[in-house]
């Protein structure tokens, strides 16, 4: 099993908070990861350790190709480290970004990263994960074109319903805003949100200069609408994001008796192969341009300033304080 002595530091990835992803290599391999690097005290100071130690409990629970892989953790005195599985192809919201003269994607393409992000969160969803923070900033392209669901900060192991308001506002269900008690539902909204930002390059409940507090009422009464200048896109499609956009959990496409089944047989998504989609036999509609297991060209890279020591001038942990990092 690779150890934190085994990597070669290639290139500073991301920069956050917390810490920093870089892109490591085992020496003498090909083989790239990133490696997410958590300062221990900011993690303490800012009452996080608790979300570290759960993203990583979430993680080790999963292995799909559409979710992203954590090869190993490690710790020291002063940070914790995590090495994932390293995916190159740039974000989904690229993608959607680049779109055509109103934003969005051709809805083939549409369908195909939709059916590929089911099939992850169905994954999680039976291993009792609730993602919480799906959005297409968190939806990265491998280099095969395939989506890939990343960053399980909100993500919880849930076996009945929970309270904690998290997530991206644009993407929350009205549940979590009412504080009513969530489950796997949410999910299915969010990924409702996130079918209506691929078709039309925009999220179904934002109007231009709202506030939150605007926001959230529109969320609440489940006021949104298809920008009349989309025609273009069947009416399956819209059923579809109508299904997973109900107000009400019971009656959303996916908490119905048939469960993620019922997602799946809907008409929108009929013709897609999904076994044909899992062993990845399916032409993805956009296949990423990457040149070598290091090359980090389909993302931002972040400023030369945010290279510096994150560790320095802060104060160590106490014996105290690792306790709350041993099982990590």
């Amino acid at each position: 099993m690779t150890t934190l002595d085994d990597l070669e530091f290639h290139r500073l990835f991301g920069a956050g908070t917390f810490g920093r992803v870089w892109i490591v290599s085992p020496f003498g391999t090909n083989s790239a990861y990133a490696l997410k690097i958590q300062c221990k005290r900011e993690l303490l100071d800012q009452r996080q350790a608790g979300g570290a130690q759960r993203e990583r409990s979430v993680m080790v629970k999963l292995d799909h190709p559409f979710v992203c892989k954590l090869v190993n953790t490690f710790q020291d005195e002063a940070c914790i480290y995590m090495l994932l599985q390293f995916v190159q192809g740039g974000e989904l919201l690229n993608l959607i970004q680049g779109g055509d003269v109103y934003g969005g994607l051709p809805e083939s393409a549409a369908k195909f990263f939709a059916a590929g992000i089911l099939e992850g969160l169905t994954h999680m969803h039976q291993r009792q994960i609730v993602y919480r923070d799906l959005k297409p900033e968190n939806v990265l392209l491998d280099k095969d074109g395939y989506a890939v669901i990343v960053d399980f900060g909100f993500s919880k192991i849930c076996t009945d319903k929970t309270y904690t308001f998290c997530g991206t506002p644009l993407y929350l269900a009205p549940e979590i805003i009412l504080s009513r008690g969530h489950d796997r539902g949410v999910d299915y909204w969010a990924l409702g949100c996130l079918v209506y930002e691929m078709l039309f390059g925009t999220t179904p409940f934002y109007i231009r200069g709202i506030d939150q507090k605007g926001l959230f009422k529109r969320i609440v009464r489940g006021k949104w609408n298809i920008p009349k200048e989309h025609n273009k896109v069947n009416r399956s499609a819209i059923e579809f994001i109508w299904g997973l956009l109900q107000r009400r959990p019971a009656e959303r496409l996916g908490c119905l008796a048939g469960g993620y089944r019922e997602i799946k047989k809907h008409a929108w998504l009929q013709e897609v192969n999904f076994g044909k989609l899992i062993k990845k036999q399916i032409q993805a509609p956009w296949v990423p341009d990457v040149t070598d297991p290091l090359d980090t060209s389909n993302f931002e890279s972040p400023d030369d300033a945010e290279d510096e020591d994150f560790l320095k001038g802060k104060k160590p942990l106490t014996a105290k304080e690792q306790i709350v990092f041993q099982d990590f």
